[in-house]
């Protein structure tokens, strides 16, 4: 699944960041280093677990466009991020604010594939 070899990347230039950060002396940047492990590296990886274990080929399309959104906002919110954080804001405001709306967007695609796809057992 995409998500998951997507996560992997996520998971390096996080911890990257971190190390960075760590040497350099430079945190101011922890809320970007921060995204990048959870929202990059975990929920990435979380999706993929999921739409794995779940798996609906009813439901693909669904699925690629929930992956595209994410795999086209969460680089906008970061970069966007890092403007704000450098003192850009009129650039980094707009960028943060698509990025973050696309991927509360496929939030909402995948809590609709949830309730599709996951159903009850008599446990």
């Amino acid at each position: 699944m995409g998500f998951i070899k997507v996560s992997s990347i996520y998971l390096i230039l996080g911890l990257t960041i971190g190390y960075i950060m760590g040497v350099a002396d430079l945190f101011q940047f922890t809320s970007l280093h921060v995204h990048v492990n959870l929202v990059g590296w975990v929920t990435s990886a979380l999706f993929g677990i999921i739409y794995t274990i779940f798996n609906s080929s009813q439901y693909s399309r669904l699925t690629k466009v929930h992956f595209w959104l994410h795999m086209i906002g969460f680089p906008l919110l970061v970069l966007g991020m890092y403007f704000i954080i450098e003192g850009q804001e009129a650039i980094g405001g707009p960028l943060s604010g698509l990025g973050g709306a696309l991927v509360i967007v496929g939030a909402v695609l995948f809590s609709i594939y949830c309730f599709k796809v996951i159903k009850p057992t008599n446990a």
